[in-house]
C-alpha cells in the first residue's frame, strides 16, 4: 500500500535524520513508496498509485519547504492548493516527471486530480519543527482572485513609481480588466509558459 499516511509513518520512524540533513532533499525518503523524485521543481516527490484503491488511492504530490526560521519559505514555482490536475503537471510531452511515474508502474492519468501536501521544516538555533500539511491549509484566497489582485497591485505600484498622473477612472478600468476571467486565463497561460 502507498499513501501519504504510509509516507508519514516512514518519516516518523526516520525523524532523527531531520537533525543531520542540510536540506530536505537529502532526507532518506522511502524510495519504494515514491513514483517520482524531482529536485527543484513541483512536485519534489510523488507517491506511487495503488492498483487497488478501495482504501488508499496513493498518488499524492509533495512539495518540500525548508526554512532557516519558523516562517514558511516562499512558494515560487506554484500557487499552493489542496489538489492539482496531474495532466497540467506532466504536460503533453515526455517530461521527466511522466517518465519516472511510468517507470514506477503508475497509470498516471487514471487518477486525474491529486492531493497536494507540503513537508515543511523550520529551524532556529537548537530547535526544529517539521510539519506535513495538506495544501488546502495555504488556500486563503482562490487562485483567480490572487492573480487578479497581484496584477492590480503591480499596476498600482508601477503607476506610482513612474510619477505619471493617471486618472482614477483609468486606474479603475485597468483594475477591472484584471477581473475578467478570459484575461486571467491568458495571464495564467503566460505565467506557466514563463515558468517552464
Amino acid at each position: 500500500m502507498n499513501s501519504i499516511y504510509h509516507l508519514f509513518k516512514e518519516i516518523y520512524l526516520k525523524k532523527k535524520y531531520f537533525l543531520s540533513t542540510k536540506s530536505l532533499e537529502q532526507f532518506p525518503f522511502p524510495q519504494n513508496l515514491l513514483s517520482c523524485v524531482n529536485k527543484g521543481k513541483f512536485p519534489d516527490l510523488a507517491i506511487k498509485l495503488n492498483k487497488d484503491r478501495k482504501i488508499f488511492t496513493g498518488g499524492e504530490l509533495i512539495e518540500l519547504k525548508d526554512s532557516g526560521s519558523y516562517s514558511v519559505s516562499s512558494f515560487n514555482s506554484t500557487i499552493p492548493s489542496g489538489s492539482k490536475y496531474i495532466s497540467k503537471i506532466i504536460g503533453t510531452g515526455n517530461s521527466k516527471i511522466k517518465k519516472q511515474m511510468e517507470e514506477a508502474g503508475d497509470d498516471i492519468l487514471s487518477l486525474s486530480k491529486r492531493d497536494v501536501y507540503y513537508l515543511v521544516r523550520g529551524q532556529k538555533p537548537n530547535l526544529m519543527k517539521v510539519v506535513l500539511v495538506h495544501g488546502s491549509f495555504f488556500e486563503t484566497v482562490n487562485t483567480n482572485d490572487l492573480i487578479s489582485k497581484s496584477f492590480s497591485q503591480v499596476l498600482s505600484e508601477r503607476i506610482k513609481q513612474s510619477g505619471i498622473n493617471v486618472a482614477t477612472e483609468i486606474k479603475e478600468l485597468l483594475s477591472d480588466v484584471f477581473q475578467n476571467k478570459k484575461i486571467l486565463a491568458v495571464l495564467e497561460m503566460l505565467r506557466k509558459h514563463l515558468l517552464s
